[in-house]
């Protein structure tokens, strides 16, 4: 095993990386496409294939929110408590077979089916936040659109009521508060809770009628869930379908805003939509890393990840490795690009993925189909700060409608 190459992802906060993180990734891929990051004290992957395989690894361990916070100062403990069981309860941060036991609450419902079931909730939703805007001619499409579209959707989906639907609103991501040692959402989730808690005698008796509670009540039938996990697993999918999914949208934009020769191929054929949208997510994912923990020693052939050390997939690195993809750095919406990593991969490959691309195709769709001549109002979209998430803080453009 020869001294491995050493990085500093820190260098991802620089105005120049954070605004464009994907020289940085090449410049260190073609020094190796496994490197310790000092600074994270991590193994970070940056190949597509290596973190193919290592996605599949039973080695590696999803399970690590209870090691980072028996890792903090007993003082920092205190903020971050109630979000380490609220994230512990999750299926994203278990490893089977509580993991298995965890996605069987979620699976069976959110399927295919359920995505085509919404898209005209979707179609709908979209729709009626263009009918907003169109007059102005001009809009923000993270807090006009995007934003709204996805929280729109998550609280159908996750049965949030109408009294707590402003509960939703400019959601934070919550493993981002987390490893910041924020209390900033643990009144949200508190409050989240108790509207969690009044439905839940009904819930348990199959008589609840909102979209969640029908869609997880043969599995509580079947298995015995503790409401922590029912309500962890409910955070799970508004977490991950609302922030990432306005993201994916907003970056989507962006790209096509950068790139108008592909945008006018969408419009000429509006049927490259569906497939671009795995395109346009390999260019630009909303998740960029995903973090696990070795359980045995793994050999990589040059490098060694010793038991107990902490293993980092850079998935927008992979998306843009030249050993998968020809010219990765080049938007190209006719390139099938369905094996992106953006979902990730293996057995946390995410559940959300057919609902998180039908709202990708049905918004660019409504967004082609009723404007036009796009022009961004600002020189530099501003990016909120953040290693792992690529969140534009807003995009605002002008428009044409198109009647």
């Amino acid at each position: 095993m020869r001294t491995p190459d050493t990085t500093n992802l820190s260098r991802l906060l620089d105005p120049e990386h954070a605004a464009e993180p994907y020289s940085f990734y090449a410049e260190l891929r073609t020094k190796s496409p496994v490197q310790w990051d000092e600074w994270m004290q991590t193994w970070a992957v940056f190949g597509h294939p290596e973190i193919l395989d290592l996605s599949k690894d039973g080695r590696l361990s999803a399970a690590r929110i209870s090691d980072f916070y028996e890792s903090l100062p007993e003082q920092a403990r205190g903020d971050v408590a109630l979000l380490t069981r609220t994230l512990s309860d999750m299926m994203l941060f278990n490893d089977p077979p509580h993991h298995t036991r965890l996605r069987r609450l979620i699976r069976p419902s959110l399927s295919p089916r359920l995505a085509r079931e919404l898209r005209f909730h979707v179609q709908e939703l979209a729709d009626e936040l263009l009918d907003k805007v169109l007059p102005s001619g001009r809009m923000d499409i993270i807090h006009d659109f995007s934003e709204p579209l996805s929280r729109g959707v998550i609280a159908k989906l996750a049965g949030v009521s109408d009294d707590a639907a402003h509960l939703l609103e400019s959601w934070q991501g919550l493993l981002h508060e987390f490893f910041t040692q924020s209390d900033a959402q643990n009144a949200r989730i508190q409050a989240l809770r108790e509207s969690f808690d009044r439905t839940a005698t009904a819930r348990r008796n199959s008589t609840a009628d909102d979209f969640f509670s029908r869609m997880i009540s043969p599995q509580l039938r079947a298995a015995d869930y503790t409401e922590d996990e029912v309500f962890a697993n409910l955070l799970l999918l508004i977490d991950a379908g609302q922030a990432t999914t306005t993201h994916l949208i907003g970056n989507a934009a962006l790209a096509l805003l950068n790139n108008d020769e592909q945008t006018q191929r969408l419009r000429r054929d509006p049927e490259l939509i569906t497939p671009a949208t795995h395109e346009l997510m390999r260019y630009d994912s909303s998740v960029q890393f995903t973090t696990r923990k070795a359980l045995a020693d793994i050999d990589l052939g040059e490098h060694l990840i010793r038991a107990g050390q902490s293993v980092t997939l850079i998935l927008g690195s992979g998306n843009r490795d030249p050993r998968r993809y020809t010219d990765p750095d080049i938007l190209d919406v006719s390139r099938p690009a369905a094996d992106h990593l953006s979902f990730g991969h293996g057995i946390h490959y995410c559940l959300g993925a057919s609902l998180a691309l039908t709202e990708i195709d049905v918004a660019l769709r409504a967004l082609l189909r009723r404007t036009t001549n796009w022009k961004c109002e600002v020189a530099q979209p501003e990016w909120l700060e953040s290693i792992n998430f690529r969140f534009l803080a807003s995009l605002p453009i002008t428009f044409e409608a198109i009647a």
